[in-house]
C-alpha cells in the first residue's frame, strides 16, 4: 500500500528522516512526494546587523536550511595590537623574566659596590661580663662583678645596703638592684670581638639606672672586670665623669671581712675628701 504525500508533508517527512526519527512511519505503509526545497524555507526580516545581511546574499543553488548561521568575523584588534592593560602586568613580567633580571642587574650592582666599614679595633681585653647593679636612693651607684654562677645574691645585696647607709648616713628606704651579663643569652661569637657593642651596652644599662638621679652619682666600681671595662670606655664616656672609687668584688667582702677596712678608706677618700 502506497500514498501520496503532499508537498509539506513530503518536507517535513524528509526533515524528520535527517534527525533519525523514522519510528512514527508504519513499516507496511510506503510513502512517497515530491519534497519541494526552497532557498530559505522560513522568512526573514529584511532588515538585519551588517553581519547577517552579508551571509544571506552568498549565492547557494541548493540548501537544506538546516546549516548554522556562521558568525561574522569580529572586529575588533588582535591582542598584539590592543591597548595593554592593568590586570596584563603580571603576565607580561612572568612571560618575560629576562626583563625583570635585566631590571635589577643595576640594584645587584649597587649592592657589590656598598663599602662596608670595617670592624672598630679592640681596645680592652674584657670580653665578658656579669656583674650586679644597685642603685641607692638616687645618690649611689654600685657595680660589682659577680661570678657566672651566682648563689650569694641576698648576702651580697645586705652588704651593699649597709655599704650605702654608711656612706650617705642615712637609711635607704629607696633602692634597686639588677643584673648586666653580656654576652648573655647571645650565642653569636661575632659579640666577642664587638667591645663597641659591650661598651654601648653597658652605657646603656648605666644610664637607665641613674636617670632618677637629680645629680652625678657616686660610682662604685668593685671588681677587677669592671674596672678595667670603665677604664677602657672613651674619654668622652658618661661614666668617666663620675666621681668613682674603686674596690674589690662585693662577694669578695663578704666571703673576706678583712678587705673591708681598705674599701671604705678607698670610698672615704674619693667621694669626701
Amino acid at each position: 500500500m502506497s500514498r501520496e504525500l503532499s508537498s509539506q508533508h513530503a518536507f517535513q517527512t524528509h526533515c524528520l528522516a535527517q534527525m533519525g526519527v523514522v519510528s512514527w512511519l508504519s513499516s507496511t505503509d510506503t510513502v512517497s512526494g515530491t519534497v519541494f526545497m526552497p532557498v530559505q524555507p522560513w522568512p526573514m526580516n529584511v532588515v538585519q546587523t551588517e553581519s547577517l545581511s552579508a551571509t544571506s546574499q552568498a549565492p547557494s543553488s541548493r540548501s537544506t536550511g538546516f546549516k548554522d548561521t556562521e558568525p561574522a568575523p569580529s572586529k575588533s584588534r588582535p591582542a598584539e595590537e590592543a591597548e595593554p592593560l592593568v590586570h596584563h602586568l603580571r603576565e607580561q613580567l612572568n612571560a618575560g623574566p629576562e626583563i625583570v633580571v635585566e631590571d635589577l642587574q643595576p640594584i645587584e650592582e649597587l649592592a657589590v659596590d656598598i663599602d662596608i666599614e670595617p670592624d672598630l679595633a679592640v681596645n680592652t681585653q674584657i670580653t665578658r661580663l656579669d656583674i650586679r647593679a644597685y642603685a641607692l636612693s638616687n645618690k649611689l651607684l654600685i657595680l660589682s662583678d659577680v661570678p657566672h654562677v651566682f648563689t650569694q645574691a641576698e648576702e651580697v645585696e645586705r652588704l651593699a645596703l649597709k655599704m650605702a647607709q654608711a656612706l650617705l648616713k642615712h637609711p635607704i628606704d629607696e633602692w634597686q638592684g639588677s643584673a648586666f651579663s653580656w654576652p648573655g643569652a647571645l650565642k653569636n661569637p661575632h659579640f666577642l670581638t664587638r667591645t663597641d657593642w659591650l661598651f654601648g651596652a653597658l652605657e646603656s644599662y648605666v644610664g637607665r639606672l641613674v636617670k632618677g638621679f637629680s645629680d652625678a652619682p657616686m660610682l662604685v666600681l668593685a671588681g677587677a672586670n669592671v674596672t678595667q671595662l670603665v677604664a677602657d670606655l672613651p674619654p668622652e664616656s658618661p661614666l668617666k665623669r663620675y666621681p668613682t672609687a674603686r674596690i674589690v668584688s662585693l662577694p669578695e667582702l663578704y666571703r673576706i671581712p678583712e678587705l673591708r677596712k681598705e674599701a671604705w678608706q678607698e670610698m672615704q677618700s674619693r667621694f669626701f675628701r
